[in-house]
């Protein structure tokens, strides 16, 4: 069913059928992650219409109508993006893995409470989990390894605290009942060292691979939609989504929030979003006409990038309310940021004290039934200079609204394998008695190692880190110069790797594309340092290049576009310059 509306593309995509007419995206679903095997592509655009030269930056279009088949898929997803904030100072030197007495127990035991229990437990494990750093490798294991649902707790029975590690990814959540294969311990492995973050920030990161496809579909394969981000790159809840202390209303306020998709745009276009069911036709540019429009019990926000924001933050967007033929229901115009992505916010016009869910981020009851429609256009200069106008209309994308994973996470950083457990997987300095905890809860830790503390655990790098060097310091080790620990060994480039410095070795991963989901470009069949090959690597994705380090030795990002002005490393095949590459005039 195809609708044309002067001026705009509109895209209506939906989680859940809404009679005639489009079906809109709710905000108010589950969580989203990975799709089912297949459904990589779902939630893309279908391709609109072509913009027109007038100076008001007009365009012609149509709408989408998402099938019930996408629709199925959406609503089947579970949430595959993931936060990096485990510390390689905390994977190097713990009582656990990095213990050579108990790093063999664990995965011959299971992945329970009464493992780690302080009197009962097994005893190569009792009295580790009074080490903070040591708890915090915990909750990410157990994180990757359980699902929902499962969880390990630990009382210290010298302070009385208690601690709950909740599962979340679930690799591997029979390791909750037994101990567990090489496989396994692979992918959890991977999944632990996917996860390290040298700079002590809460990254946000897609994970791609294939765990059990027999029977956990869709795991580590990109969703259909991607959840905005609630909290802070320090880890702290954004404000906005906390519950509110006093009686508040208005989109100014900045608590008791609802945390909504990720969306895409062409950086500079003009993108209209706006809630309920009807679908957005004509939208007057001018604020003015927002006069008049009956009081919503809905209110939203748009901030830049993929992190919720408070009004005035950096991520905060200006946008005004627009009146769209005529809809009762709100809606917004704003310009799209040079991230060429939108997080959306949303609640009820006036909040409550003390109504909200931290643990999901969502700060306010929101009544049901509710979606969005977006529509976009592209921004035409007056007087453009000669060729400006059809460059750029070559340019414009519409804006989709929720966003697949696969667009918002685009940046392939590169694959993490190996295995932690196993046949001597400790650097040889350690011995026994090292990174030991006591009964009396002191921390015994072992001297820095000068290397690698894990002899089977490796990385390699996407195709567009420069300074391999670089990467791997301040990723995956702890420390500097000879006192440095690491948690894996850099082998280079997983594949063709462009570079301005060196040529690392390269091709280290036969497979570029794993064949689970077509496209996903999860790298497969990965070397280590002796020619051994791991087959359970984890290939992670980014929303921006230098996400994962401050100042990232990458390749140069121009408007959403990565600019790369170096040729492949010698032995690569050859490849199209970075305007053909990636339309960079």
């Amino acid at each position: 069913m195809t609708y044309r509306i002067p001026g705009l593309f509109v895209l209506c995509v939906g989680l859940s059928t809404a009679g005639a007419g489009c079906a809109v995206a709710g905000d108010d679903a589950p969580a989203l992650a990975s799709a089912p095997r297949g459904a990589l592509a779902s939630g893309g655009s279908s391709s609109g219409g072509s913009a027109s030269g007038s100076a008001s930056g007009s365009a012609s279009g149509s709408i989408s109508v998402v099938t019930d088949t996408v629709l199925e898929s959406v609503m089947d997803a579970v949430q595959g993006v993931w936060a990096n904030g485990l510390s390689a100072e905390a994977l190097t030197r713990n009582a656990l893995i990095a213990n050579p007495r108990a790093n063999p127990v664990m995965v011959d035991v299971a992945l329970s409470t009464e493992s780690y229990d302080d009197v009962r437990g097994e005893p190569a494990l009792r009295f580790q989990l009074r080490h903070e750093a040591t708890r915090d490798v915990m909750k990410y294991l157990v994180s990757c390894a359980l699902e929902r649902g499962q969880s390990v707790s630990y009382t210290d029975t010298s302070t009385g605290e208690e601690y709950t590690f909740p599962g979340e990814i679930g690799i591997c959540p029979h390791w909750a009942v037994g101990g567990v294969g090489a496989k396994c311990q692979e992918l959890v492995s991977a999944c632990l060292i996917s996860r390290v973050n040298a700079e002590g920030r809460n990254v946000t990161l897609s994970m791609r691979g294939q765990a059990f496809p027999e029977h956990r579909p869709g795991l580590l394969t990109p969703a259909p939609s991607v959840r905005v981000v609630t909290v802070t790159e320090d880890g702290d809840l954004i404000p906005s989504f906390a519950r509110c202390t006093t009686d508040a209303s208005g989109a100014s306020r900045d608590c008791g929030w609802t945390a909504g998709h990720v969306g895409s745009c062409t950086p500079y276009s003009y993108v209209f979003l706006g809630a309920g069911t009807e679908p957005l036709g004509d939208c007057d540019d001018d604020p003015s006409s927002a006069a008049g429009l009956p009081d919503g019990d809905t209110v939203i926000r748009v901030c830049d990038g993929i992190r919720g924001c408070d009004t005035g933050s950096t991520g905060y967007l200006e946008q005004s309310k627009v009146r769209c033929s005529g809809r009762s229901e709100p809606a917004l115009h704003f310009v799209c940021p040079s991230s060429g992505h939108f997080s959306v916010m949303r609640g009820p016009s006036s909040v409550r004290p003390g109504v909200a869910d931290p643990a999901r981020g969502v700060a306010a009851l929101v009544p049901r039934r509710r979606g969005f429609s977006v529509a976009s256009r592209l921004r035409v200069d007056p007087d453009p200079p000669p060729g400006a106008i059809s460059r750029r209309e070559a340019e414009f994308e519409p804006a989709v609204y929720p966003a697949p994973e696969a667009s918002v996470f685009r940046w392939r950083e590169g694959a993490f394998y190996g295995r932690l457990w196993g046949n001597s997987p400790l650097h040889p300095s350690l011995e026994e008695g090292m990174n030991e905890v006591t009964e009396d809860g002191v921390f015994h830790g072992a001297k820095a190692s000068g290397g690698v503390v894990y002899n089977h655990a490796f990385a390699c790098t996407g195709e567009y880190w420069t300074e391999q060097a670089a990467y791997v310091g301040h990723r995956l080790c702890a420390g500097a110069g000879a006192e440095q620990d690491c948690v894996a060994h850099s082998v280079g480039a997983c594949g063709d790797a462009r570079s301005f410095t060196d040529c690392p070795a390269l091709h280290q991963c036969s497979v570029d594309d794993g064949g689970l989901v077509e496209g996903d470009r999860d790298f497969q069949q990965c070397k280590g340092r002796r020619g051994g090959i791991w087959r359970h690597p984890i290939t992670v994705f980014l929303n921006h290049p230098s996400d994962v380090i401050r100042d990232a030795p990458f390749a140069t990002a121009v408007h959403g576009a990565l600019f790369v002005n170096a040729p492949l490393c010698p032995g690569s095949e050859a490849a199209p310059s970075s305007a053909e590459l990636f339309g960079i005039p």
